[in-house]
């Protein structure tokens, strides 16, 4: 495999503490095959950049009008507000404008890196993970840029680094099999048992997704962790009767941990940076005694329920 294999990412975090065993460094792909409504990443849902405006760092120079070779920015000097046309920025592959704000008020999210410059990060950042540590692999849909996920892996390996993967698990069974092999540390989603509830809040059904997990949880040549992740939100999967379908899944397939973590809307200002309303603007995060309920119906199944990022993990 090509060792300079490049992938696109929207952002790579430092000695992250929720993702995984110890202190990691998280690298964050973009791209992703589900349209969850209350994405936290909207950034890192295309496979392609997104331009990104910060409206509070934008001092109204005009230099991104001026440079956009498709008209597609317009500034109202009497309001101080620039407004972009997205259909034609979303087409544009260059994002002249982020290259001539001094102010960063136009970014792109999205850069492309090769495998070997991700290498020298985690080589360079290895010193701080202490022993636990490592490597954790986000997005978007870590599984949707499948050379440089599998060739990433792969080196990892060769360097005796920690892998971790929060992933969909909605891939292609070879292809998922595969890459599991060069993993230590597993979270994967499950949003819904209900399959057509799933499609609705997601674009997709369940069925490739819970295959997925079975197939891994029941691997025999396999010895890294599986845990199933819940993101709890308000008035779509938040029944009792879901979470107690969710937890005789796992007991099922042999596994005895479930994380249910509540909805928040830290990522909300994204949405406006990308020119997009914000589903779930009214939404609130469910209350503790709503969490604790559901950790109850877990546990009465027999599953250990961890709630939140408070996690022995």
């Amino acid at each position: 495999m090509d060792t300079q294999s490049k992938g696109l990412i929207f952002d790579i975090q430092g000695h992250s503490v929720h993702d995984g065993p110890g202190s990691r460094t998280t690298v964050f792909l973009k791209g992703c095959p589900l349209s969850c409504f209350w994405c936290c990443n909207p950034e890192g849902v295309n496979k392609r950049k997104d331009l990104m405006y910060y409206r509070s760092r934008c001092v109204g120079c005009g230099k991104c009008v001026e440079a956009c070779p498709y008209q597609a920015i317009s500034y109202d000097a009497v309001n101080c507000k620039v407004t972009h046309n997205r259909d034609l920025c979303d087409k544009c592959k260059d994002h002249i404008c982020t290259q001539v704000c001094l102010n960063e008020a136009s970014c792109d999210a999205g850069r492309w890196y090769s495998s070997d410059e991700i290498m020298k990060i985690f080589q360079r950042d290895r010193h701080f993970w202490g022993e636990r540590g490592g490597v954790t692999f986000s997005g978007g849909e870590p599984l949707y840029q499948r050379e440089f996920i599998l060739d990433l892996l792969k080196k990892c390996k060769q360097s005796y680094i920690h892998t971790c993967i929060e992933t969909t698990s909605h891939a292609q069974a070879d292809f998922y099999d595969e890459v599991m092999c060069y993993v230590d540390w597993v979270f994967t989603d499950i949003k819904h048992m209900n399959s057509e509830q799933h499609k609705i809040a997601t674009g997709i059904g369940n069925h490739r997704i819970l295959a997925n997990i079975e197939r891994l949880a029941k691997r025999q040549d396999w010895n890294g962790v599986v845990i199933i992740r819940v993101p709890i939100i308000p008035g779509y999967n938040d029944s009792e009767e879901n979470i107690r379908a969710t937890s005789r899944f796992i007991k099922q397939i042999g596994l005895d941990a479930l994380n249910l973590l509540p909805f928040h809307r830290m990522g909300g200002s994204k949405y406006d940076q990308l020119g997009k309303d914000y589903p779930c603007a009214d939404y609130v995060s469910p209350s503790y005694e709503k969490m604790l309920a559901l950790q109850k119906v877990a546990e009465a199944e027999g599953i250990y329920c961890f709630v939140g990022y408070k996690t022995p993990f």
